[in-house]
């Protein structure tokens, strides 16, 4: 289902996979289709979403303690919605957290409410909700694609004749700018590449 998805959303927004073409998935591209904006906070924390959202001139209700640290949070005002991500994590961590909420407004916006608050997104491990399952693999669907695996994978067997997985996952994370350990996780899980 959530491959289907993000080959009905890259076909809507005109984002073909091409991969002979370099380069990692331009996610500026993604959330207008949902009338989303994004935004990378420092030190990003209930208190530090609430100030923007007040900024902003919504009317938030009580979100908890301020002091709370988050890794993602998603805000739905009506249709308009806000992602807010930590801007303290590195560029692929952000990438990440950053797919993942978008595939919370995706997949979850009718059932999740005004907002969705998370202290840890980890882009490799199984998390524990189906919810949070999901958007790892929305973001992965999104940020890694398959097509790309496997072509590189097949690039590097042809000039190389052997595919080492963890030669695979390097080159891959450095092209599609996601976490190794994400990439490496994503390529267990397309069985691509050998260990």
């Amino acid at each position: 289902m959530i491959a289907e998805t993000i080959a009905q959303l890259r076909q809507d927004i005109g984002d073909v996979i091409d991969p002979a073409r370099r380069g990692p998935v331009v996610l500026d591209r993604y959330f207008p289709e949902f009338n989303l904006r994004h935004f990378a906070v420092p030190q990003l924390s209930i208190g530090r979403v609430v100030e923007h959202l007040l900024r902003e001139g919504n009317a938030i209700d009580d979100l908890g303690d301020p002091a709370r640290k988050l890794a993602g949070f998603l805000f739905f005002a009506g249709r308009a919605g806000t992602a807010f991500i930590n801007a303290d994590e590195p560029l692929t961590r952000r990438r990440f957290s950053a797919a993942h909420e978008l595939g919370h407004a995706v997949l979850h916006r009718q059932s999740m409410g005004n907002y969705l608050a998370e202290d840890l997104i980890d882009d490799a491990d199984e998390a524990e909700s189906q919810r949070e399952r999901e958007a790892n693999a929305f973001a992965a669907e999104l940020l890694m694609p398959e097509e790309i695996c496997r072509e590189r994978a097949k690039e590097l067997k042809s000039q190389y004749g052997a595919c080492p997985r963890g030669v695979l996952a390097y080159r891959l994370a450095s092209e599609l700018l996601v976490s190794k350990q994400a990439m490496d996780y994503r390529l267990r899980k397309l069985e691509v590449g050998h260990a």
